[in-house]
This record gives C-alpha cells, structure tokens and sequence, in this order.
C-alpha cells in the first residue's frame, strides 16, 4: 500500500487533517490523532501493523475507506469531512462489522459524539479494552455482525443531522463537474484516470483558499496559475484577474534564461482562457511581451508541446495534461480535437470529455467511438463564439460547426485496430461520411 496522506476538509475551509494508509486521522491543529483498532474473536487487531488493510477513496474524492481484514471478514472504516453549524468541518467516521461475528471498535479519543452506547465501565478508572495496550482510556464500542457503528470528532453533536457520505461524494463531483466531466478507460494495472483526475480535481478545491502566488519561482508560479484556473472554473477561485495578467508575466520573464517548458506554456495557455473571457487584447499582449523577451510569438507559446499524462503526474498538472489531450487551444480561433493522436488505453476504446476549457468563455465537448479502425467523433461547442477545428487524429479533417459528428480516418491505420470489422459500428446519433455531420445530435 502506497504511503500517502490523504487531505480531509471542506469546500472553503483549510485542510482539516489527513488520512494515514492505515485510517487513521491526523489533525492538522496538532490534536491528537484519532486511531481505531477491533477486537475480534481471536485478539485485538491494530490496523498500523496489519499486513491485511487496503485503502481507497470514493472517485478521487476526500471520502477515504480502510479495509481491514479479520476472521471471517472484513471490518470498514471509513472517513470523511461533514459541514458542521456555522460551516465548520466536522470529522466523521463510519465503521461496518462486514464479518459474520460480532466485534468491539477502539477509537484513541474520548472527545467524540457516537451512535450507539459506550461499552460498560464500572467506573472511571476501570480500563474498557483488556487486552488493548494504549497510552489512554479510548472509546470502546460493540459491533454486531453487518452491523455499523458512526462516531465523529466533538461532543453533543447531532449525528442524524449530518449528511450521508453518499450526499456528500455526490456534491464533491457536482463540484468537480463545473470544469470537466471526464469518461475515460482505465490505465494499464486498471489504474482509474478518470479517478486520478477527480482526486486532483478535489485537491484544487480543498486548497481553494491558497491565493497567495509565489511570485520568485516560474515553477511554483505555473502550478499556482494551473490550480487557480482549475478552481476560477470551479466556482472557488479568489484570484481575480490582474493576478492572472501578472503571474503570465512572470513566467515568461523568468523563463528568459532557464527556457520555456511543458508545464510553463500550459500555465500560460489556461492563464490565457481564463483572460479571454476578460478582454479580446490578451493574445496581442502576450505575442508583444514574449516576443520581447523570448523572442516567441503567442502562436509558438501556445502551441508549445503539451504536459504528458504518465503515472507522476498528479494535481493541476494532471488535469491540464488529461483535459489538452481531448481539446488544446491553438491561439486565435483554432482549437485542435485529440491533438497528439489516440493511442494507448484510448485505443479502440470510447472516451468522453464533457465542458473541456476553450477561449472566450467557451467550452467543447466530444465523444469518441470506434467504426471499425476509424474513430467517430461526436463534438459540441457551447458559447457563441465559433473556432476552427482540426484533428491530430486525420489530418484532413476540418470543421468550422459548433455541432456535429463525423468520421476521422487516421492516416496510419492502427495495428490493433487494423482487423476490427467494419460492422462493429456505435452510434453517435447519425451517420456521417463526410468532414461535418449532423448538428441535430446533442450531449445529455
């Protein structure tokens, strides 16, 4: 299992704590941790030198399940962050008894409000947990079999007026939704990409308040700008638009002797977008500023190779290299569909990216499916402005409609592709042979 901290928090607020691989809770306030561990039939299990314990989150998102095995079964924690009264993060934690026996759940902490009786004590100094080898009194609780039981961090709190965990995965993907909607195939080992996107995405938005931009570093300052663009299209952006102007700024001037690279012309390319919506003037800016200091035009910065979506790739960076890999911004009014081609898990296998960012306040969406080895193209624009579109897939494809569907054909027929038959045909809502199709069919 990775060793990788997992941040809780709120929309709007700092990061409460993180989750440990083992499930347990460290606070970001210095308190102390809250651990957990089961008494089974056997012994007491204590999930920090289990071998048996798997984590995972709920589709990227901060909801962060532990997995712990006992006799018989599995026992289920699982960890997320609810808005408490006035907006304040409240820690909460669920733990299902997913084995046929009964078990007894220890939390390090007694500062906790808990859905079901506290295990029995005598009195106040009588240990509750024999066998259990802890610096202080935990809480100890009983579990029946496929049973549950929930605690959270304070006293008195309303349980039952906390929402769910599935109410609250749902509003973190509403909340990531606003940029992108992505449907794409796992990675080799079944990595989930579109999962790895949303974790990134939910990251952005936990540390939406970070609006402070360190201006010295042109590397730190393009990740800055990434997360800035990400969250303005969030909705949780505070970064108004000077800063934007000034941090494009100083990227290219501190690239003047290091050079440009990847991560330093998508910066300027989202930061870019996201001036478009503010004035038509940004493109000409830039072109005049870089080519004074780079000697590059905005057409070269623009079309500066992209970030490549590999397995270190994590954040705003990942999403910017994920979201350019469907829909890149070429300058002017020429936006390039799957501009690097398809190919590795993409291959013969559909894809979506829905609300894919593009100049002006617009945005593009498109599906691809697979006519044998062509690739259907289904494309929308939302927005009145209208752009050029080409394909890194068929380089004669071209289409200047805000609408449609068509067939790509790619000039090197892909060998895995190359025995497909012709009448393994999806849909997209009409035929079309020709450059442009329909423009009746619509995305839901």
């Amino acid at each position: 299992m990775a060793d990788v901290l997992r941040p809780l928090g709120i929309v709007g607020r700092p990061v409460v704590g993180w989750v440990a691989p083992h499930g347990g809770v460290h606070f970001a306030d210095g308190s102390p941790a809250l651990d957990w561990f089961v008494a089974a039939d056997d012994r007491w299990y204590h999930p920090s030198r289990e071998v048996a314990v798997r984590q995972s989150d709920e589709s990227g998102m901060p909801v962060v399940s532990t997995r712990m095995r006992v006799p018989g079964g599995d026992i289920v924690h699982t960890v997320w962050c609810a808005s408490g009264p006035d907006a304040q993060p409240i820690v909460v934690v669920d733990v299902l008894n997913d084995s046929p026996m009964p078990v007894a759940v220890a939390f390090s902490r007694v500062d906790l409000s808990v859905s079901r009786p506290i295990a029995l004590r005598t009195d106040q100094t009588a240990w509750p947990a024999p066998g259990l080898d802890l610096p202080e009194s935990p809480t100890v609780m009983p579990v029946g079999h496929r049973a549950s039981v929930r605690v959270c961090i304070g006293r008195n709190v309303d349980l039952s007026a906390l929402p769910e965990r599935e109410a609250v995965v749902r509003g973190w993907l509403a909340m990531c939704d606003r940029s992108s909607r992505l449907v794409l195939p796992d990675q080799s080992g079944g990595r989930s990409l579109t999962d790895r996107v949303g974790r990134a995405k939910s990251h952005i938005l936990l540390n939406a308040g970070r609006t402070n931009a360190p201006w010295r570093d042109a590397d730190a300052l393009s990740i800055w700008l990434l997360e800035q663009c990400h969250a303005h299209r969030m909705g949780v952006s505070g970064t108004d638009a000077d800063d934007v102007a000034t941090a494009i700024e100083r990227i290219i001037s501190r690239s003047k002797r290091s050079g440009l690279d990847p991560i330093r012309s998508a910066a300027i390319r989202c930061g870019a977008m996201w001036l478009t919506g503010v004035e038509g003037s940004v493109e000409g800016d830039i072109d005049r500023f870089a080519s004074r200091k780079l000697g590059l035009s905005a057409a070269e910065i623009l079309s500066f190779p992209r970030l490549k979506v590999d397995a270190d790739l994590s954040g705003a960076p990942l999403v910017t290299a994920v979201e350019e890999s469907l829909v890149t911004w070429l300058g002017g009014e020429s936006i390039r569909l799957c501009p690097d081609g398809i190919d590795g898990e993409r291959l013969g296998s559909s894809f979506e990216g829905h609300g894919l960012a593009a100049p002006w306040s617009t945005s593009v969406s498109l599906a691809v499916r697979w006519h044998g080895p062509n690739a259907a193209v289904l494309w929308e624009v939302a927005g009145d402005r209208r752009f050029v579109l080409t394909s890194g897939v068929d380089g004669n494809w071209r289409s200047e409609s805000g609408s449609g569907d068509a067939l790509w054909r790619p000039e090197r027929v892909p060998s895995e592709l190359a025995s497909i038959s012709d009448g393994a045909v999806v849909s997209l809502g009409g035929e079309s042979s020709g450059n442009e199709g329909s423009t009746s069919s619509s995305f839901s």
